[in-house]
């Protein structure tokens, strides 16, 4: 039984050996040295039935558009088909020569995209045309690459010697636009990104990019569609000049109609959707009515779509999709919401790949949904958002890998960038002076997404150390935990007659609240050293202070920002309320602090008007004095005209006293005087009001009235920073006011 069986087994091979040598049997390949010859069996689609000059040639055009081979030559005898192939020299490694911008590693990745693997010239050609493309990206329209090889015959291996000779980097001549009849050029200008170096923008950065040129033209359509124009269309021509290695901007805009918003609403298909929801959405639409009878603007819709979807989630909701349907009546677009239900589609993993240094827990703490879990289009937006706004990585790229219709990957691939810098800066102005910073900044310690903050910020009147650290997603929440050490010494010597050493303690918790709304709660330690510096001038509030005290508050924050910009803004609402409460002990009195601060930039054409205030009080616990340095002061940047302890209650020129309750308001209006977005000049023209008042024990000088200020000034908004020259006239004053007519700053201007 066994010999039989073997038998069997044998026949079955050979069988199996014929079979599978039969499809090869009538080619023979000759010349392979460095190819395998079932990889040269491998490109042959159509496999010899018998021999045919038709066959033949079909060999031979397979064989030469596979890229591998130098030569193929083909002969058929009475028995077989004979392929002669001779192969392109394998590359050994590729040199690249005088290039600077791009690196050898980046090249190499072009190299290793391509799989550029031999001599071949189709492809070595293709290899120098993406190198030149990614140049160009950059600026570098004049790029040049000579490409030369050194070859080993006997190991038909090559060298590959690249010479690029990058040229200088294109620059913007000037920038056109053409069709804009509602916005002048200067507003436009204003909106991107690519800039003309000019007389009086001589910090402008007008390197000639493409990639800043297409995203220019999605910035303009933005800009119109906020701006009631839905139908707008941007496109754009360059110009080149090579001789002078110029390029000329061409922004052709079709504005089309502009809209007015008459009817928002929204329609419900999903028949679970209970009625608290539907409240929900009915009330968000109301609190966002000040739309109607305004122009278009589709920011505001996607902000609205993203608020429907947060509501529709938080209720248990998932599988959904929202779009926007517009209904045109003459200048009037009426807008639904309408919510559709999705078929549902759940996550089987979540594979992330790109953080080399950022440990795996940090990304997956960004992810609210885990494996197992239902998932939708909202969910990828928002995980994409929160690894965005990390502030970790260059890039994030989510793809949806589909193992079936209702089952799929997510690949998360981040691209890390530089988190650490070390920090070095000159702050200058007429009120404080010179100011030195230095420190180190760190967004992602060990990898672990935590912050690490030390810095030493001095000038003559106020030196600062600081160290502070933030733990995001505390107790794996959506609570940062931030804590850190202070010490200051500030030189009142010259206001108030005293100086104060201070070392603090910091504990604090922040979260977002509800879209743009975020809360801080912080208990503060504090160990203070009144140091008196003219017992004559001091007042007597100070005098009862000298010496060592301590005191414990906590702090309750809320901040609405809605600002375009921290350092520039031109649209846009801050609101910050600032609570305080310290505990009474045997070295302080105590005290309820309240402070909100209201900052409000609208901007018409090239034109921007701002208004800016303050109102707060502070109410002792025990019915006794505040110290002075816990008071409210009126003068210099927020009320412009007047010394920074200038106007208000005082005893002496030297013993300013300040007071327990602050009003003040800031008007201005900015129009720019150069054409340029990257580093603008503007005239500013300004006028202030303010009061401070009430104290226990009745200054020497205290009168209760408003102060008033009117002037103008320039703000330039340079690459070392924002530089501001301000001229303020007091138009409501006192005789023992000190006045600041001229005011010089270099760093946060308004």
């Amino acid at each position: 039984m066994l010999i039989k069986n073997k038998i069997i087994l044998s026949i079955i091979l050979i069988f199996f050996a014929f079979d599978l040598s039969a499809e090869n049997y009538f080619i023979e390949i000759i010349g392979n040295d460095n190819t395998d010859t079932d990889v040269v069996y491998s490109l042959l689609e159509n496999k010899p039935e018998s021999l045919s000059s038709e066959y033949s040639n079909y060999l031979l055009k397979q064989l030469n558009q596979s890229g591998l081979f130098k030569n193929v030559r083909v002969e058929m005898n009475t028995e077989r088909y004979i392929v002669y192939i001779e192969e392109y020299p394998n590359i050994n490694k590729i040199f690249y020569e005088s290039n600077q911008r791009l690196k050898d590693a980046d090249l190499d990745m072009i190299k290793e995209d391509l799989n550029i693997i031999n001599l071949n010239p189709i492809q070595i050609n293709k290899f120098i045309e993406q190198i030149k493309e990614i140049y160009k990206s950059f600026g570098y329209n004049q790029i040049k690459i000579e490409s030369n090889s050194e070859v080993d015959k006997k190991r038909n291996t090559a060298n590959l010697y690249l010479e690029i000779n990058e040229g200088k980097i294109t620059k913007i001549k000037n920038i056109y636009f053409v069709g804009n009849n509602t916005f002048d050029s200067n507003v436009l200008k204003f909106e991107i990104k690519s800039k003309v170096k000019s007389l009086s923008n001589i910090f402008a950065n007008n390197n000639f990019k493409l990639f800043q040129i297409e995203g220019d033209s999605i910035r303009l359509e933005k800009f119109y569609k906020n701006e009631g124009f839905m139908d707008v269309n941007v496109n754009f021509d360059v110009e080149y000049d090579n001789i002078k290695n110029h390029a000329f901007l061409y922004f052709r805009i079709l504005e089309g109609s502009k809209y007015i918003f008459r009817i928002i609403d929204y329609e419900n298909k999903i028949e679970s959707l209970n009625n608290a929801l539907s409240s929900d959405i009915d009330n968000l639409l109301l609190s966002n009515s000040s739309l109607i009878n305004n122009p278009f603007n589709q920011s505001s819709l996607d902000d609205l779509k993203t608020l429907i979807a947060d509501i529709i989630e938080k209720n248990g909701h998932n599988f959904f999709e929202i779009n926007i349907l517009k209904k045109i009546e003459n200048e009037f677009v009426d807008i639904r919401f309408q919510i559709l239900p999705t078929k549902p589609k759940y996550l089987n993993q979540i594979n992330i790949v790109g953080n080399h240094r950022t440990l795996e827990k940090v990304v997956r703490r960004e992810i609210s949904i885990a494996e197992g879990d239902p998932i939708t289009d909202y969910d990828i937006k928002v995980i994409n958002r929160q690894l965005n706004k990390l502030g970790l990585f260059g890039s994030v790229n989510i793809e949806e890998n589909f193992l079936s219709d209702d089952e799929i990957n997510l690949d998360i691939e981040v691209e890390e960038k530089q988190t650490g810098t070390f920090q070095v800066g000159l702050s200058i102005g007429s009120l404080d002076g010179a100011t030195f910073i230095t420190g180190l900044r760190e967004k992602n310690f060990g990898g672990t997404g935590r912050k690490l903050n030390f810095l030493i910020n001095t000038s003559k009147t106020n030196t600062e150390y600081l160290i502070s650290t933030s733990n995001p997603h505390f107790l794996n929440s959506d609570i940062d935990l931030s804590y850190g050490l202070k010490y200051s010494e500030k030189d009142y010597s010259s206001s108030q007659s005293y100086k104060l050493n201070e070392f603090s303690i910091n504990n604090g918790l922040k979260y977002q609240y509800i879209y743009n709304l975020q809360h801080s709660i912080n208990l503060n330690y504090k160990l203070k050293d009144y140091i008196i510096t003219d017992k004559n001038t001091a007042s007597t509030l100070i005098l009862n202070s000298e010496g060592e005290s301590s005191n414990i508050s906590l702090e309750n924050i809320l901040t609405y920002n809605t600002l375009n910009s921290f350092l520039r803004p031109t649209k846009g609402n801050y609101i910050n309320f600032f609570n305080a409460v310290q505990a009474p002990t045997s070295s302080n009195n105590g005290y309820i602090k309240n402070l909100v601060t209201y900052k409000k930039f609208l901007q018409k054409n090239i034109n921007i008007f701002s208004f800016q205030g303050k109102i707060g009080n502070i109410y002792p616990l025990q019915n006794n004095e505040i110290l002075t340095d816990e008071k409210f002061s009126l003068g210099g940047k927020w009320l412009r005209g007047f010394d920074i302890y200038g106007a208000g209650p005082r005893n002496s020129s030297t013993s300013y006293i300040g007071g327990k309750n602050l009003i003040v308001t800031k008007f201005d209006y900015s129009r720019p005087i150069n054409k340029s977005s990257d580093t603008p000049l503007y005239l500013n023209f300004f006028n202030d009001y303010g009061l401070v008042w009430d104290n226990k024990n009745a200054p020497t000088n205290s009168d209760n009235s408003v102060r008033g200020s009117y002037g103008f000034g320039i703000k330039y908004y340079s690459a070392i920073g924002p530089i501001s020259f301000t001229w303020g006239f007091p138009l409501m004053d006192k005789d023992y006011d000190i006045k600041r007519m001229f005011m010089f700053q270099i760093g946060y201007i308004d």
